[in-house]
């Protein structure tokens, strides 16, 4: 099990109240709008977990430790964004092949829209910026498939990364610009909250998702 200790020196009042004003924030978060089933139940695990209130503890102290201040509904709002994309990125493979002859087909309707017309009509009066859109948006989808990425201080995942290991990098990465700190401990329980896998997730490897660097292509002969 992954249990959290308090790292910060804090006055029981202060503790008791940021317990209840997290708890209440998880709360209002759930009622505040018709949010998909995965998230809802997402937010039931947080609220049911006993250790939900000490991480958030220990993030907020951290945060203001590094002078800046960490809004709890900002947190859940991030935390719930870093799952969903997870998820997406860690099925990603699923999508890939289609997602590539989309884009395929969005850089050959640009190549046409910037060709002259073969008589000399004038051509489409947007073309330019049509072609322009279009070739961004084959950008954005191959990137959406790619095996692997590495953004330094973002993201890291390779092709073989799964969900849960793709959360804890992006989160562990979130979590360290905002506290100046790595909170591996943190981060194991929020994950295991996520994903619904209750004292499985240990620190090694939050440690090895936040260093793993994307496979490199070998070299052909």
């Amino acid at each position: 099990m992954i249990s959290t200790t308090n790292h910060f020196a804090n006055a029981k009042g202060a503790y008791v109240a940021a317990r209840e004003s997290f708890n209440t924030a998880l709360r209002e978060y759930k009622k505040s709008s018709a949010w998909s089933s995965d998230d809802r139940a997402h937010l039931q695990r947080w609220v049911d977990d006993h250790r939900a209130e000490q991480v958030w503890d220990n993030i907020q102290c951290a945060a203001r430790s590094n002078n800046l201040w960490f809004p709890a509904r900002i947190f859940i709002t991030d935390i719930l964004a870093a799952r969903r994309v997870a998820i997406a990125t860690g099925h990603r493979g699923k999508l890939r092949e289609r997602y590539r002859n989309e884009a395929d087909e969005m850089e050959r309707v640009a190549k046409f829209l910037r060709k002259p017309h073969p008589y000399g009509m004038p051509g489409y009066p947007q073309s330019t910026k049509l072609a322009w859109m279009l070739d961004d948006a084959a950008s954005y989808f191959r990137k959406e498939v790619e095996p692997s990425r590495n953004v330094p201080g973002v993201l890291k995942f390779g092709r073989q990364s799964q969900p849960h290991m793709i959360f804890m990098s992006e989160a562990s990465n979130d979590l360290k610009g905002i506290t100046g700190r790595w909170l591996d401990e943190e981060v194991a329980v929020l994950a295991e909250i996520a994903f619904d896998w209750p004292d499985v997730i240990d620190l090694e490897a939050v440690r090895w998702a936040r260093r793993q660097r994307p496979a490199r292509k070998k070299s052909r002969p």
